[in-house]
């Protein structure tokens, strides 16, 4: 049974004459302990997918479900509680606070969420990420890969059971690049989570364990 499906899944912005086909008529399966991988060019619709499947933004028709449950059904009270108890993100833009270390940006997601990592786990990840030594610097004094690879643990610490990755390796060279990538291929396996992976980066498909494409909005499994 898919854990996340998107049935015939459209988004329209604008109207008239400055209307936008964002997505059309979108087909999408995963299950979790799978990484899933979509690829396309700037401007495909990536972004939008993922926002949607996140329940960021909702759809101008079609339905999205998420562990049984429909999103577009939901008040959204229920989406922000679906959204803080199963789904961690990590965005192109980082979203890390900048008067905040690493340590604090950790420190301040347990004010909001409990069951996080322990903290054997949280510095294991560290680790993993080769990013433990930098926990008191502030995000101004990182590089933007460093940045990049602080969002992704921020995104993990939660212990999520799906998790949602805008470019996350955009900033990377392609030793951390594939570093990362097995990291998350080796979450989604072991703890049975289920990762998704928006990119233009064609090397990351070799991961995964499902590759779609989408190209001006339209979703299909990758063949190539």
């Amino acid at each position: 049974m898919s854990n996340l499906r998107f049935s015939s899944v459209t988004k329209i912005f604008g109207h008239d004459t400055s209307k936008y086909v964002a997505l059309d008529q979108v087909n999408f399966e995963a299950e979790n302990g799978q990484l899933v991988v979509v690829i396309g060019p700037s401007g495909s619709g990536k972004t939008t997918f993922l926002t949607i499947a996140g329940g960021l933004q909702s759809p101008t028709s079609g339905n999205v479900t998420i562990s049984g449950n429909n999103m577009t059904s939901l008040a959204k009270k229920e989406q922000t509680k679906l959204r803080l108890d199963k789904i961690g993100f990590v965005l192109q833009s980082y979203n890390l606070v900048p008067f905040l270390t690493v340590k604090e940006q950790f420190e301040l997601v347990t004010k909001v969420k409990k069951n996080n990592l322990s903290d054997q786990s949280l510095h294991q990840l560290l680790d993993d990420l080769d990013i433990r030594s930098l926990v008191n610097k502030y995000p101004n004094e990182l590089s933007g890969g460093q940045k990049q690879r602080v969002a992704i643990a921020r995104a993990l610490f939660t212990d999520p059971e799906y998790i949602l990755a805008d470019e996350p390796t955009a900033a990377l060279d392609t030793e951390r690049s594939m570093a990362v990538m097995s990291l998350l291929k080796d979450l989604a396996h072991k703890h049975d989570k289920m990762i998704i992976v928006v990119t233009h980066d064609m090397r990351l498909k070799e991961l995964a364990d499902k590759v779609y494409q989408i190209i001006d909005g339209k979703m299909s499994v990758y063949e190539g």
